[in-house]
């Protein structure tokens, strides 16, 4: 009930601004390349890790079409499919990030979104996304992916039908991120520990969510 009324509520006070899905766009492309870098790194995990590095690559994949989805309400697109930039970038993952669309002036800078906005500081205890070990890393993202699923949902009260239209499978990508993430902390870690971890995590984002308006402000500002 408590994440309904936030989310909701966030929902509200976004779509107030004009540029919202911007926002959404650089948001799921900065989740692309933190997913696509896990999968790389997850590469190299023992055989106790299960089938990782494969649910990764496809959250990626599934990341980056969101974006391309956003980016196609904006009136923008991303050059090239999520494959075709991984496969040819694979050796650029950890120092490249520098986003173009192809039919606008827009560029973003999708690395560094943990240490961008204050939330996201609170979020991570003002350390990076991918200073925390496997077990940290699948906690938060189930959450985070769990709160974007109840967000985006709530998100359609307030969004035109051709917003709508789009949003709905974007919906159910994002419940399937945060149920396969859970099944991978729990493969992991065992059910007591990954209940731990992820309480901290759900307390760690009712935190960072006091910091919202402020960044909210900041974006409406054009500083992020």
């Amino acid at each position: 009930m408590i994440d309904n009324f936030i989310t909701l509520l966030l929902a509200r006070i976004i779509t107030l601004f004009p540029n919202y899905l911007s926002l959404l766009k650089k948001l799921e492309i900065g989740v692309f390349f933190f997913c696509w870098r896990c999968y790389l790194e997850a590469r190299n995990l023992p055989s106790g890790y299960g089938m990782l590095d494969e649910k990764l690559k496809e959250q990626a994949l599934s990341e980056y079409n969101h974006a391309q989805i956003f980016c196609q309400l904006t009136g923008s697109k991303l050059n090239m499919s999520g494959a075709g930039l991984m496969n040819r970038e694979e050796k650029q993952a950890f120092n490249w990030s520098f986003v173009e669309w192809d039919s606008s002036n827009e560029s973003y800078q999708a690395d560094g979104m943990s240490t961008r906005y204050l939330s996201a500081k609170i979020f991570f205890g003002f350390r990076t996304a991918n200073s925390y070990d496997w077990e940290d890393r699948l906690a938060f993202m189930c959450v985070l992916e769990d709160f974007q699923h109840c967000f985006y949902k709530q998100l359609l009260r307030f969004v035109p039908p051709e917003v709508q239209e789009k949003l709905a499978p974007i919906i159910e990508d994002e419940l399937t991120h945060a149920i396969n993430l859970h099944a991978s902390l729990w493969f992991i870690s065992g059910v007591r520990r990954s209940s731990n971890l992820l309480l901290i995590w759900h307390t760690r984002r009712y935190l960072a969510l006091i910091c919202i308006p402020f960044d909210a402000l900041r974006f409406a500002l054009g500083i992020l």
